[in-house]
C-alpha cells in the first residue's frame, strides 16, 4: 500500500495545475497585448515581436510576465525567459524559462516552481504535448521547503491526460537534502488520492518498544484503504490492514469499514485466555461494520467481531479495548412501509470464548399505531418468530428452542378537552414455545389506563449567538396504571430462560407488549406517574429540541409468586441549547431502599478551537463509581494540550489517565507525545510513553 502514497500526489497536483492552462485559450489571438519597459518591437531574423525588460503578454485570461517576452503570432506562441511568472486566474507558475503555446496549452519549461494548497513542488524540467506532461526531477514539499522538511523527489513523471493514467519512475523519500527510503516505480489512475502518513514509536510493558508506519489512501471518490505495520521489540510485526466506504445517492446509501489485525506473536508470555488455555503464536482480529439503504424502503446491515483468542485486542488495540469488551456478530435486513415493518435477523456466536445467545433466525413483523377503518381506535400488531440457541463460552450447547410471540394491542384516546387525555387499552399476547421435549405455551392479557393532562406555553426570547428564536414549553403530566393476567398456559415451567434481560438500567417497560427479551414474562400490576418537559426552538424552517427533563416514579408494582416489586424512580435531563454545550444525565434509584441502580451524567463544553472540556460520572448498581475528565487547550497555532483523567470514589484510585502534547512543527510535521498510566487490572498496571508523527497529513 505504502507505493501508493506519495505518488498520487504527483497526479493531482498536476492535473490541477495543467488542466487549467489546456482549458483556457484566448477566444480572440488577436486580443493579445505584448508590452514592455522598453518598446516592442519585430526581430526580423526571428520573426517574433520582442519585448523587454519586463515584459508582458496578455492573452484570454493567461497572463505571462518576464524579463524578455517573444511573441509568434503566426503559431501563437510565447517564448519567455528570466524570472518568469505565468497565471491564468486559477495558478501562479514560477519559471527560468517557457514556450508555451497559447491555443493547444502545450509547453516546455525549465527550473519551475509553483505551488496548489497545501503543496509546492519544484521540477527541474515540465513539458506538455498532445494531452502528455513529462516531468524530470521533481520535487515535492508540503507548503514550502524548510530544513529537514519531508518531501518526495520523483526523477521521472509522465501522466496522459486523456486516459488519466500516470506513471513515476525511481521515486525518493527525502528528510530535507538527505534520502531516507526509495519507492518503486508506479503506475495509476489520476483519480486516486492519499490522505495522510503516519509514524509511531513506544514502549508497553507487555510489548516493549515498539515502532509503526502506515498510511490511509482514498482509492475512489467513496473508498478509503489503510494499512499499519507496527514492530513490537517482544512480540513481533502486526499488520493491519483497513477498509473505509461510504456512497450516497438520491435515493440509496452504502457505507461499512472493515478493520483486522495479523501477528505471529513471539513472546515469551502471552499468558492464558479466559478459558484458560495457552494463547497461540498466530493472532488476529477482525472488525467489520456496514449499514445500507439500496433504495428508500430496504436496509441492510451487518456487524462481525471477531478475535482469535480473548486477549489479543487488548494486546494490540488497548486504545480502543474499552469500547470492544463485548462482541456481537449479526446480518439484518428490513423493509420499512408506511407504517409496518418486516425484518429478518441472524446472530451468532462467533467467538467461542463468549458465552452467546444465537437467533438462526429471527424473523419480525410490526405494524405501528394504525386507526382501525374509519373509527378512532388504534390497532398495534407485533409477530416475531425466534429460534434460540445459548452457546457457552466453550462453543457447547446449552439450551435451545423455538419461540413464536404474537401481540395484539387496540386503544382508544379520549380529549376531554383543557389538554386532558385518556386512553384506555386492551392486549393480547401469546408465546408457543417449541422444543426437543414436550413444547409449551402461554397467552397473556392486559387492561391498561392513562391519564395524560398536556400543556405548553411560547415565549418571546431570542438570542442571535446561541441560535435562538422564540421558545416553546410543552409539559406533560401522566398517571398509567397496568394489569396483566395469565389467560392460559400449557407447560409454562418448561420454558426455558434464554431470551431474558441481563439487567435494566433505562425505564423499565411497563406495556405487555414492550417487553421484547421476554422468556420470564409473568403477570404484574403496576402504576407510574410520570412529569415530562420539552424545551423547543425555531432553527430556520426546521424546530430544535434545547431541553428536555423527565420524571417517573413507580407508585405501586406487585409481580406473580414474587410479591411487591421494587418501586423505582427514573429522571432524565438533557440539555444542548448551542453546537458548543451540552449536558445529559439519567438516574435511577431503587426508592423503597435507597438504593443506586445507575446514576450518570455527561459535559462537554467548547471555546471554539482553544478549549475543550468534558466531564462524565457513572455508577451503574455495584459496579463502578468512576468520574472522568479530558481537556484540551491550544497554546497557539502550533502547539495543543490534551489531557484524561479517570477516578473511583469509592477505592480512591485513578485508573487511568493520559497527558499529550501535539506540537506541529511545520505543516509537514505534526508530533504526538503521550504519557499514559493504569492501574487496576493484571495487564494493565504500567505507564506507557508514545511517541507519534503524522506526514502529510491535511
Amino acid at each position: 500500500m505504502k507505493t501508493f502514497f506519495f505518488p498520487l500526489l504527483i497526479s493531482i497536483l498536476v492535473q490541477i495545475s495543467f488542466g487549467q492552462i489546456e482549458n483556457s485559450p484566448p477566444k480572440d489571438s488577436n486580443k493579445t497585448i505584448l508590452e514592455a519597459d522598453n518598446e516592442v518591437y519585430f526581430d526580423e531574423e526571428l520573426q517574433r515581436m520582442v519585448a523587454a525588460p519586463n515584459a508582458r503578454l496578455e492573452s484570454g485570461p493567461v497572463l505571462l510576465l518576464a524579463d524578455r517576452i517573444e511573441y509568434d503570432a503566426n503559431q501563437s506562441e510565447a517564448f519567455a525567459e528570466g524570472k518568469v511568472i505565468l497565471s491564468d486566474g486559477d495558478i501562479r507558475l514560477l519559471a527560468r524559462r517557457i514556450k508555451l503555446n497559447l491555443i493547444t496549452g502545450d509547453f516546455n519549461a525549465s527550473e519551475i516552481k509553483f505551488g496548489i494548497y497545501p503543496w509546492a513542488i519544484q521540477s527541474d524540467e515540465l513539458s506538455r504535448q498532445n494531452s502528455t506532461i513529462h516531468g524530470l526531477n521533481s520535487s515535492l514539499y508540503l507548503l514550502g521547503k524548510e530544513k529537514n522538511e519531508p518531501n518526495l523527489l520523483v526523477r521521472e513523471l509522465r501522466w496522459n491526460e486523456e486516459e488519466e493514467v500516470i506513471r513515476a519512475g525511481n521515486i525518493s523519500i527525502k528528510l530535507g537534502d538527505h534520502t531516507v527510503g526509495r519507492l518503486p516505480s508506479f503506475s495509476g489512475k489520476t483519480n486516486r488520492k492519499s490522505l495522510q502518513y503516519k509514524l509511531i514509536a513506544g514502549k508497553q510493558s507487555n510489548l516493549g518498544w515498539y515502532l509503526g508506519t502506515g498510511g490511509k489512501w482514498q482509492l475512489g471518490a467513496n473508498v478509503d484503504v489503510n494499512a499499519d505495520f507496527t514492530g513490537y521489540s517482544k512480540r513481533g510485526l502486526l499488520l493491519s490492514p483497513g477498509l473505509q466506504w461510504d456512497s450516497n445517492g438520491n435515493d440509496s446509501n452504502y457505507n461499512g469499514s472493515v478493520e483486522s489485525g495479523w501477528i505471529d506473536d513471539q513472546g515469551d508470555l502471552r499468558g492464558n485466555d479466559l478459558l484458560g488455555s495457552p494463547i497461540d503464536s498466530h493472532r488476529s482480529y477482525i472488525r467489520a461494520y456496514t449499514i445500507n439503504r439500496p433504495q428508500e424502503n430496504w436496509r441492510v446491515a451487518g456487524q462481525f467481531e471477531w478475535n482469535e483468542d480473548s486477549e489479543v485486542y487488548r494486546d494490540f488495540q488497548r486504545q480502543q479495548f474499552h469500547e470492544n469488551q463485548w462482541n456481537d456478530s449479526f446480518g439484518e435486513i428490513t423493509y420499512e412501509g408506511k407504517n409496518w415493518t418486516v425484518s429478518s435477523l441472524t446472530r451468532w456466536q462467533a467467538n467461542q470464548y463468549e458465552s452467546t445467545v444465537e437467533q438462526i433466525p429471527n424473523l419480525r413483523i410490526d405494524l405501528a399505531p394504525t386507526p382501525l377503518a374509519s373509527t378512532k381506535f388504534y390497532n398495534t400488531i407485533a409477530i416475531e418468530f425466534s429460534a434460540f440457541r445459548q452457546k457457552g463460552n466453550l462453543g457447547e450447547l446449552l439450551q435451545k428452542s423455538n419461540k413464536l410471540d404474537l401481540g395484539y394491542k387496540i386503544v382508544r384516546p379520549f380529549r376531554l378537552g383543557n389538554g386532558l387525555i385518556y386512553s384506555p387499552h386492551l392486549s393480547y399476547r401469546r408465546q408457543d414455545y417449541s422444543m426437543d421435549g414436550p413444547n409449551a405455551n402461554r397467552s397473556m392479557g392486559e387492561w391498561g389506563n392513562e391519564i395524560r393532562y398536556e400543556v405548553s406555553g411560547d415565549y418571546n426570547w431570542e438570542n442571535a449567538t446561541w441560535n435562538i428564536d422564540q421558545i416553546r414549553h410543552i409539559m406533560g403530566f401522566s398517571i398509567s396504571h397496568r394489569k396483566v393476567n395469565r389467560m392460559s398456559a400449557d407447560q409454562e415451567s418448561l420454558i426455558p430462560q434464554i431470551d431474558n434481560p441481563f439487567v435494566e438500567l433505562n425505564l423499565r417497560p411497563i406495556d405487555l407488549m414492550d417487553h421484547i427479551e421476554a422468556d420470564g414474562l409473568t403477570p404484574y400490576e403496576v402504576v407510574r406517574l410520570g412529569w415530562e418537559n420539552q424545551f423547543l426552538t425555531r432553527s430556520g424552517e426546521q424546530t430544535r429540541r434545547i431541553a428536555s427533563l423527565h420524571f417517573f416514579q413507580d407508585l405501586y408494582h406487585k409481580k406473580e409468586n414474587d410479591g411487591d416489586i421494587a418501586k423505582e424512580f427514573f429522571a432524565s435531563l438533557s440539555i444542548q441549547p448551542a453546537p458548543w454545550i451540552s449536558f445529559t444525565g439519567q438516574s435511577k434509584i431503587n426508592s423503597d431502599e435507597g438504593k443506586v441502580i445507575r446514576n450518570s451524567f455527561s459535559a462537554q463544553f467548547i471555546d471554539g478551537t482553544v478549549n475543550t472540556l468534558e466531564v462524565g460520572y457513572f455508577k451503574y448498581l455495584s459496579f463502578s463509581d468512576q468520574w472522568r475528565l479530558s481537556a484540551k487547550h491550544r497554546w497557539d497555532e502550533r502547539k495543543s494540550f490534551h489531557t484524561s483523567i479517570a477516578f473511583e470514589e469509592e477505592s480512591n484510585t485513578i485508573p487511568y489517565w493520559q497527558t499529550a502534547v501535539e506540537f506541529n512543527r511545520s505543516a509537514a510535521w505534526t508530533w504526538i507525545i503521550s504519557v499514559t498510566g493504569r492501574k487496576g487490572t493484571t495487564k494493565e498496571n504500567e505507564t506507557e510513553l508514545a511517541l507519534s508523527t503524522r506526514i502529510f497529513a491535511f
